[in-house]
C-alpha cells in the first residue's frame, strides 16, 4: 500500500511533469555471457499506440530473472531521455532505450523524482520504489565493461515504479507529479550517497530518516552509519587513555 503522502500544491511553483517519448517491452531472449546461456528481457523495443499495464508491468513486457527484476516494486522501468545526451557527450553513442528502460521520459531525471512520489498519467497512477542499480547485463549488452559503474557514479540510473492504478500507457502522455512525502530524498541525493560518497555520514542520516528508503539500502547505510560511530568512538576512547597516560606519566 502507498504511505500517506500530501498534494503538491501551495508551493508557488508547479509540479514537476515530464513527457512520456517512448514505452518499451521486451520478451526473454537467452545470450551467451562467459560461456553460459543466460535469459534476458533486456532487448526492449518501442510500442505504437497503447499499451495495457498491470500491477506487475506492460503487456508483452518480460524478465529472465525474476528474482531480481520485475514484480510490484519494479513494475515499470523509467529513464531519462537527456542522459542520453550526456551520454554522447562522454563519447558513448548509446541509442534511446539502451539502459532497458521501459519508459523514455522528456523533463524529467532523478534530481526531480523522489522516492515514493505519486505520478499520474492519465488516470494511471505510478509510485516511485527505487533507483536502478544496473547488473552486468547492461555492459554485456553495450560492449562497455565498466557502463554499470559509470551509470552508478553519474547517477544516471533511471527508476523503478509500482502500478497504483493500472491502465494504458503511450508515448505522448505526461506524467505529473500529484503526490509527494514530506523530507523526501531525490533519487540523485540517494544515488550519490549509496555510490559515490560513501562516507557523508550527515546524509546518510537525513536520508534513513526520510520515507520509502528500500529496506535492503536502508540496511546498508545503517550499516555505514554504524561502522563510522564504532570508529568515532573508539578513536575518542584512544585518545582519552593516552590523555590519561600522560596524567599518570606527569
Amino acid at each position: 500500500m502507498p504511505a500517506t503522502s500530501t498534494t503538491p500544491t501551495g508551493t508557488g511553483a508547479a509540479a514537476p511533469s515530464g513527457t512520456i517519448t517512448a514505452v518499451r517491452v521486451g520478451r526473454v531472449r537467452t545470450v551467451r555471457w562467459r560461456d553460459e546461456a543466460v535469459p534476458t528481457g533486456a532487448f526492449k523495443e518501442p510500442v505504437e499506440g497503447p499499451v495495457a499495464l498491470g500491477p506487475t508491468g506492460l503487456a508483452g513486457d518480460e524478465q529472465g530473472d525474476v528474482v531480481h527484476h520485475g514484480g510490484p516494486e519494479k513494475a515499470l522501468m523509467c529513464y531519462g531521455r537527456a542522459h542520453y545526451a550526456a551520454w554522447r557527450a562522454e563519447g558513448l553513442d548509446l541509442p534511446e532505450g539502451a539502459l532497458f528502460e521501459n519508459l523514455t521520459v522528456d523533463g524529467l531525471t532523478e534530481s526531480e523524482v523522489c522516492l515514493e512520489d505519486v505520478w499520474d498519467v492519465e488516470g494511471v497512477r505510478l509510485q516511485v520504489t527505487q533507483s536502478r542499480r544496473p547488473c552486468w547485463k547492461l555492459s554485456s549488452r553495450w560492449g562497455i565493461p565498466d557502463l554499470a559503474r559509470r551509470v552508478q557514479s553519474t547517477g544516471r540510473t533511471g527508476w523503478y515504479l509500482r502500478v497504483l492504478t493500472p491502465g494504458t500507457l503511450q508515448a505522448g502522455q505526461v506524467m505529473r507529479l500529484v503526490e509527494r512525502n514530506p523530507g523526501a530524498v531525490d533519487l540523485a541525493e540517494l544515488s550519490r550517497v549509496m555510490n559515490v560518497d560513501k562516507g557523508d555520514t550527515s546524509a546518510i542520516e537525513r536520508i534513513l530518516a526520510s520515507p520509502g528508503v528500500p529496506g535492503r539500502w536502508r540496511s546498508t547505510l545503517q550499516r555505514r552509519l554504524d561502522v563510522h560511530q564504532a570508529r568515532t568512538s573508539d578513536s575518542e576512547g584512544r585518545i582519552t587513555d593516552e590523555e590519561d597516560a600522560d596524567r599518570l606519566r606527569g
